[in-house]
């Protein structure tokens, strides 16, 4: 009989601070992380971009919602 391995469970993360979301779902985060080290504990933040992409319904053409990226991260 095969036994199943069970994962700790840890609580959600939540980024430390969020802009958007902007016209077209673009959305800014900022997570802080943490690494341990022989020195003790490491803190560094990491940026997460979430840009849309979506198809043109005149022209078929892909295209990405930058200017509205340009304005998140402005504000962030």
């Amino acid at each position: 009989m095969a036994t199943k391995s069970k994962r700790a469970t840890t609580a959600p993360r939540h980024p430390e601070k969020k802009w958007g979301p902007f016209h077209g779902g673009v959305g800014v985060a900022v997570w802080l992380n943490e690494v341990q080290t022989d020195a003790g504990p490491k803190f560094f933040r990491t940026l997460t971009i979430q840009l849309r992409r979506y198809r043109d319904k005149k022209t078929g053409v892909r295209k990405d919602a930058i200017p509205a990226l340009l304005l998140a991260l402005h504000v962030a």
